[in-house]
């Protein structure tokens, strides 16, 4: 419930108190017998029977604009939530990840991980368990980096990390602990299910475009999936990051 809600709420049971506290004060105040008044002031019934009533209708009209207050937070938290979270993995999409990144100061490393089989997977297993290897990826990622680092589903099976202040060779060790983390899950381990992932890095020590810095890092990430065995995390040579 958002601060305006809350403060129209609370302000609303206040005054229903303080209407029902200044009725009975007044009452007790005057020294009114209620039997005595109902029937020698009828007009004093009828004025206390109206406050009584607009007490209870402001009551009920503040708590239903609180409400109102509340649930526009709500769905406008929704709306902003879809335009920068992947669905699927509840990771930044990649249009946001973009916005995040020109943010990002000088120097980090940009990583792309990619899963090596996913096509096989589908086919063999379904759609289903597809979203399932993509969410165990997705949760590996995040529980494996630190809380200033950024995260972003690229497209389909692959994935964008923005690793802040970390060398390259903090980069390639992160990133080989995850690749083990993913092959060896238990989740997916219980299916039958191996993954094999492939992870190209580019260090970056200046900033520059950001054009030449996805082509590095997809010339880094094509080579390690070319690479046999357990070479699969594969580090850019152009170190400091070259500008055009």
């Amino acid at each position: 419930m958002t601060k305006q809600s809350i403060v129209l709420l609370i302000t609303s049971i206040i005054l229903f108190i303080f209407g029902i506290i200044t009725t009975i004060s007044t009452i007790v105040i005057l020294e009114f017998n209620i039997l005595v008044v109902d029937n020698t002031y009828p007009a004093l019934r009828f004025v206390l029977g109206i406050l009584f009533i607009m007490i209870i209708a402001f009551f009920v009209t503040i708590s239903i604009r609180a409400y109102g207050y509340h649930f526009e937070a709500k769905l406008s938290k929704e709306q902003y939530n879809m335009v920068k979270l992947d669905n699927l993995t509840q990771m930044y999409n990649f249009d946001y990840f973009i916005t995040l990144l020109q943010t990002v100061e000088a120097p980090f490393s940009l990583v792309m991980l990619d899963l090596d089989n996913f096509k096989e997977i589908n086919d063999k297993f379904g759609s289903v368990i597809g979203d399932l290897v993509l969410k165990v990826i997705a949760k590996s990622i995040k529980e494996s980096i630190r809380i200033n680092d950024i995260v972003a589903r690229y497209q389909g099976d692959a994935f964008l990390i923005v690793l802040k202040n970390a060398s390259p060779q903090n980069a390639v060790a992160l990133m080989t602990l995850i690749r083990n983390n993913i092959k060896h899950n238990e989740k997916l381990s219980e299916k039958n299910i191996e993954l094999s992932t492939s992870v190209g890095i580019q260090f970056v020590s200046q900033k520059g475009s950001t054009e030449v810095l996805f082509r590095n890092i997809v010339e880094a990430l094509c080579i390690a999936k070319a690479n046999s065995g357990d070479n699969k995390v594969v580090l850019h040579d152009k170190i400091p990051f070259s500008k055009e």
